[in-house]
């Protein structure tokens, strides 16, 4: 009898490769030992760490005062788009991080540098970095670099290990702020953002008089303009490159650059000399030169917009608007550089406008990722505004939300809007969404409150008060419902504002999956509640808290995720593994692991010893949804599962009266099981076939799961006989399976195979619908 084995599955580490354009790049995890020894009394790890953000701060003042020089000495708009375009672009398809595990010259660099290049007025300087751009990259890397580390000295305050969950709270939210960009696909921001910003545009216009979808046609639009003009400008810099002789070279450079003053025969022939007569170093003379005019691909005019963006915005609206969105040379003349980390002004306006009708900026990557963002700080200008706005943006999630679940679950029966009261409380509540499907109920409450720039910064108390409201809040409300729905096991009727009607007949409900959705992403965050409750935002425990999905992650698993089984599958088994497991990593991370293996990993769920970094798994979703956002066609990634798997998961969600329960079972054998089942199974038909067995019936059996969460699943081939004998065969190996005393059964699935007809993937299963699917979530229950 085949049996699933465990898997030992460890932390990641990404190895360099030459992946193809959109190729996934896969990695090992490996085993990673803690550098401080794990006997290291609290006071002296305390004092090792403020050592360390100390050692930071002086490198950060140091390095700091370093880099200020070279924006007195070369012209910011240079510094800016010369780090953009050389340190920054990448192929298209290629992703450097996924890679190599790690980004060089991290983009959020750039914001720092376009911040920095508004403390002082333009230095009009041609004066290329030449031999000074090792020194001036790696002088900004450990600017921003030391920066991060220097929170290290956050924990000297702490005075037990209690505390340092708050404070290790408080550093990654700084972190993410610091360095995340882009909380989600790019499609995705962008739609976001104008269907948030469609919701109030009459209002919008009345109030600021200009409209908030002009606003981002013109951002998103000058991101793409920026891509077109960089790519124009290494295509003139790649004919330079391939000419042949001096005349050609430099024919070639005037022809691509007209701007430039023109030399004659005589003095090229000076020139050419003076190059030692050496083509190379003529084309990298004449390269260099050329990244004089790299800051006019990160430059558009107001007429270049418009040409653009095809006429549809005047021009008189284009510099009205952008001007909203601009600085301007020593504008930021004050700034304290301990805030540009955590509070860059240039994420409110992040253009330069450096003469009329002409503006600047090297951070087109941040566009779509500022929409929102942008549309929000307007709005938050008028307090009547804002408030129309905060009521329709909560309708907007919670109407995106059903129509995703409806989409998602067609056999499911959603209701919006049921209002009861609570018996303790005796105060009436309203739950969102519930989706009920066989004996699965998934409540969910829906929160579209956003982030504070307090709480981004990691200011304790405005942090724990955003976790508050857009995770704990929730949890509370989705578990409040689901704990009156156990209690009254009956037909109940609630009624809703629309004044329909909803009946849900909990006596039918076995599975309960509590979920929290948001507009905002917390990333890591909000994907780990154990993180919340080790910095005591809250005293409830797991078992109290309800998971916390952001909507744009939500429809990337949905998208993702063809069957609605595997859908229910990870939702469920994605509050126990979070529960079980310790990790860093977002949601799209944890799912990618799911990807691999459906969080099938043996008993390593529940070794304490163990901490995953689930970090850089999204990496193998990317080359898909970025992609599939260019119109090239790439594999969607997929759960990974044999093809009679697949197939026979397909079947039963279309044929099978227990489809769901018989899924469920079938989702917790990992690949390699699948693999063992099938081959058992092929040496046993063939040996019925070949009437080689001693026994009348036959069959294979496979276990699966850990101790704590076993699953039976039964192959059971049969030869010439009757439905009536095939059915009791079927109840005797059920029963006999729960004679085994040892071992503590979830489920079991038979599924049994009639030779004769040799129906494809399966004849029949029955599965025991005595289940005890859900896993408690402690560790020790």
């Amino acid at each position: 009898m085949p049996k699933s084995r465990n898997r030992k599955i460890k932390k990641k580490n990404n190895k360099k490769s030459n992946p193809k354009p959109y190729e996934v790049v896969k990695s090992e995890y490996v085993q990673m030992r803690n550098p401080l020894p794990e006997d290291i009394p609290f006071d002296l790890r305390i004092e090792v760490l403020t050592k360390m953000g100390n050692d930071a701060t002086v490198t950060f003042e140091s390095e700091y005062k370093k880099l200020l020089t070279y924006f007195e000495e070369y012209d910011p708009l240079y510094l800016c788009s010369f780090c953009s375009y050389y340190f920054t672009m990448q192929p298209e398809g290629l992703d450097e991080e996924a890679i190599n595990g790690c980004i060089d010259f991290p983009p959020f660099f750039l914001e720092i540098l376009q911040c920095l290049s508004l403390k002082q007025q333009r230095c009009l300087s041609l004066k290329p970095l030449n031999h000074d751009i090792d020194n001036f990259k790696s002088t900004v890397s450990n600017f921003c670099r030391s920066q991060s580390s220097t929170n290290l000295s956050l924990v000297k305050g702490a005075k037990n290990e209690d505390e340092i969950g708050a404070i290790l709270l408080r550093a990654e939210m700084m972190g993410r702020t610091i360095a995340i960009r882009n909380w989600a696909y790019v499609s995705q921001m962008e739609n976001v953002a104008y269907e948030l910003a469609g919701l109030i545009e009459g209002e919008f216009f009345e109030t600021l008089a200009f409209r908030a979808k002009d606003f981002l046609d013109i951002l998103f639009a000058l991101a793409g303009l920026t891509e077109k003009k960089v790519n124009d400008h290494r295509a003139k810099t790649v004919l330079i490159v391939k000419a042949k002789g001096y005349n050609e070279i430099i024919d070639k450079y005037e022809e691509c650059f007209p701007t430039v003053e023109k030399i004659n025969k005589a003095e090229r022939e000076e020139f050419w000399i003076k190059c030692g007569k050496s083509a190379k170093r003529l084309k990298c003379l004449l390269l260099a030169h050329s990244d004089c005019f790299l800051y006019k691909a990160f430059t558009h005019n107001v007429s270049e917009i418009f040409d653009y963006l095809s006429g549809k915005i005047a021009h008189n609206e284009i510099s009205k608007i952008l001007d909203k969105v601009s600085y301007k040379f020593g504008d930021l003349a004050d700034i304290n550089k301990d805030f540009i980390f955590l509070d860059n002004p240039i994420h409110s306006k992040p253009f330069i406008k450096i003469e009329n009708h002409k503006y600047f900026s090297a951070i087109g990557h941040m566009f779509s990722h500022l929409g929102m963002d942008l549309v929000e700080r307007f709005i938050s200008t008028d307090n009547k505004l804002k408030t129309e706005y905060i009521s329709k943006k909560g309708k907007y999630l919670e109407s995106k939300v059903e129509g995703l679940f409806r989409t998602s679950f067609s056999k499911a029966q959603i209701l919006t809007g049921s209002i009861w009261k609570c018996p303790i409380t005796n105060k009436e509540f309203e739950n969102d969404i519930i989706v009920l499907i066989e004996d699965f109920a998934i409540i969910i409450e829906c929160k579209s409150g956003t982030v504070s720039s307090p709480a981004k910064r990691g200011a304790t108390d405005r942090l724990s008060k955003t976790l508050k409201d857009l995770i704990i809040a929730p949890s509370e409300q989705a578990i409040r419902f689901e704990n009156y729905l156990k209690q009254n096991k009956r037909i109940i009727e609630f009624k809703t504002k629309s004044g329909i009607k909803n009946k849900i007949d909990s006596s039918k409900i076995k599975y309960y999956i509590p979920l929290g959705i948001t507009l905002s992403n917390l990333g890591a965050i909000g994907c780990n509640l154990k993180k919340i409750i080790n910095a005591k935002i809250t005293s409830l425990k797991l078992e109290e808290l309800a998971p916390s999905i952001s909507l744009t992650d939500l429809e990337v698993i949905f998208e993702v995720l063809a069957l609605e089984s595997e859908k229910i599958h990870y939702l469920s088994r994605r509050r126990e593994f979070e529960a079980h497991l310790n990790f860093d990593g977002d949601e799209i991370d944890l799912f990618a692991f799911y990807l691999e293996n459906g969080f099938n990993i043996g008993e390593t769920e529940f070794d304490k010893s163990v901490h995953f970094s689930f970090t850089l798994n999204a990496k193998d979703l990317d080359p898909y949804f970025t992609a599939k956002e260019r119109g090239i066609q790439v594999k969607k990634p997929t759960l990974e599962k044999t093809k009679y798997w697949h197939d026979l998961l397909y079947t039963l969600e279309r044929h099978s009266k227990v489809w769901l329960t018989a899924s469920y079972i079938l989702l917790h054998v990992p690949k390699e099981d699948q693999i063992k089942f099938e081959k058992s199974l092929k040496e046993l038909v063939g040996r019925i076939l070949k009437g080689k067995c001693e026994l009348e019936h036959n069959w294979i059996i496979l276990y699966c799961g850990p101790e704590r969460r076993k699953y039976v699943i039964v192959g059971y081939p049969y030869l010439g006989i009757e439905k009536e004998e095939r059915n009791s065969i079927i109840n005797e190996i059920i029963a006999s399976l729960y004679e085994e005393k040892d071992i503590k059964i979830r489920g079991i699935l038979v599924i049994g195979y009639n030779l004769i007809k040799a129906d494809y993937p399966y004849s029949v299963v029955a599965a025991d619908l005595k289940t005890n699917f859900f896993d408690s979530l402690e560790l020790n229950p």
